[in-house]
């Protein structure tokens, strides 16, 4: 039977027969036909054990073809795909990544499983991979690859030229738009363009083609100092050196600017209440469930608590029921200026533009703001009561709280991020929430407050 995954309307069903038919040659052929756009989809429609099978029928003959699937998935998906194998086919596709890859996916793996697949792996790449475990994701170290061109300063260009035609295979995931130069010890000397190599005479020492000064980052050089550099310098790579001086690694461009938008993908799940990480439909029901709960559970105090500002003023609500319409407007609006604030600090937070010392400039910068944005929603509301209810005070009651439980809001969504940084917490996770609870609370007493002390004329109006 032929297999047209490119016209086929179900691809996912067509690969699942041919997983199940244990072919693994005509698996390879299947999937090499997959358009790269649909293999992510493909992939991730089929059950968990047929993917383990795909795998594992891909990992003696076909390791190559399954580490690059496993590139068009996140860190955190590879890695519970690969985790589902033996260690030693899960060791012969890890073996076939990128370093960076190898690192990032080993490094999602609880420690025993990591440690079972460097052991089935390669000498050599294993103990690479070790090394490059030890730093930090989110580091010069945990980003940098270590196939890049590294030659010794007292060698000429007819030497490199020939290392690089006999090792063309090889050479060909490599970094190569330049080449490094280290002296005996492994030290970083000097960056050699490939472009001034290829173009430079016979015999000419690598030495005399250096850059003079060459640009280098610490392995423990932070995400944002990175995103600096390559802001500054117009560079696809950059060399990573050790204490020492050594030359250890290669983080590219497109690295940085992956784990940037990984972080920034992040800090939107936390925001959107996603607090342990990656998650997927795929995963199991009963982890995205505790998961979940995790943040709802809280979420549900924090509501009650807010709902019982309602029960000090039952009185109120008793003889004006009226008002239990207007509360979640004036809540409701409140809530989304707050979220505006809190929007506005944790980008700035992100960016290094503010910390938690700069809290009076920001609290204050809030408060002007949303005084004016207030008195003109306060009175937008007040106009569009009056003539709904007729009730000139039951207008001026809920138009007029908006400006105070604005402020309110918006101060508080500007300053609890820097609060939470100063306490060491995460400000994408919970800022959201208390500044939600807290104008839920301020604008339930403040509209029901505002009520109660102009009860007799709203009564008479």
């Amino acid at each position: 039977m032929t297999f047209d995954p490119q016209t086929d309307t179900d691809a996912t069903q067509q690969l699942a027969y041919v997983i199940d038919s244990g072919e693994a040659e005509h698996l390879a052929a299947f999937l090499q036909l997959l358009p790269p756009e649909d293999t992510t989809y493909t992939i991730s429609h089929l059950d968990e054990q047929r993917r383990t099978r795909m795998l594992s029928l891909l990992s003696a003959e076909h390791s190559d073809l399954a580490a690059d699937l496993m590139e068009h998935f996140i860190d955190e998906h590879a890695a519970d795909m690969i985790e589902q194998l033996e260690p030693s086919e899960a060791a012969a596709i890890v073996d076939e990544m990128d370093s960076d890859e190898q690192t990032d996916v080993l490094a999602e793996l609880d420690d025993e499983d990591a440690e079972a697949i460097l052991d089935e792996m390669d000498p050599a790449e294993a103990e690479d991979a070790r090394d490059r475990l030890q730093y930090d994701e989110d580091t010069a170290g945990g980003l940098m690859i270590t196939e890049y061109l590294a030659y010794r300063d007292d060698q000429d260009v007819d030497a490199v030229i020939a290392d690089l035609r006999a090792n063309a295979d090889e050479y060909n995931e490599y970094e190569v738009r330049y080449t490094y130069l280290i002296d005996p010890a492994g030290k970083f000397i000097g960056v050699v363009p490939m472009r001034s190599l290829v173009m430079a005479p016979a015999g000419r020492k690598l030495a005399d083609l250096a850059i003079k000064k060459p640009t280098s980052v610490p392995v423990d050089a932070e995400l944002e100092d990175l995103e600096g550099l390559f802001d500054r310098v117009d560079f696809s790579a950059v060399p990573v050196v050790d204490a020492k001086g050594r030359l250890v690694g290669v983080v590219q461009r497109a690295a940085v600017q992956e784990a940037l938008s990984e972080s920034a993908n992040e800090d939107l799940l936390k925001v959107a209440g996603i607090i342990a990480g990656e998650e997927f439909r795929s995963m199991p029901m009963m982890s995205r469930l505790l998961r979940r709960l995790a943040f709802l559970l809280p979420i549900m105090v924090l509501v009650l608590f807010s709902a019982s500002m309602i029960h000090l003023f039952i009185g109120t609500v008793g003889k004006l029921p009226v008002l239990a319409m207007f509360l979640p407007v004036v809540s409701g609006l409140c809530g989304s200026g707050g979220n505006q604030a809190v929007g506005v600090s944790l980008r700035e937070v992100s960016l290094g533009i503010i910390r938690p010392r700069d809290f009076l400039r920001v609290f204050f910068k809030e408060a002007v703001l949303a005084l004016f944005a207030g008195i003109v929603l306060g009175a937008a509301l007040l106009a569009v009561v009056w003539v709904w209810q007729g009730n000139f005070y039951l207008a001026l009651v809920v138009g007029g709280s908006v400006p105070v439980v604005i402020v309110v809001a918006k101060t508080a969504g500007g300053i609890v991020p820097l609060l939470l940084q100063r306490l060491g917490l995460d400000p994408a996770m919970a800022s959201g929430p208390i500044v939600s609870t807290t104008t839920d609370l301020f604008s339930f007493f403040i509209v029901l407050l505002f009520a109660t002390l102009m009860m007799s004329k709203i009564a008479v109006a």
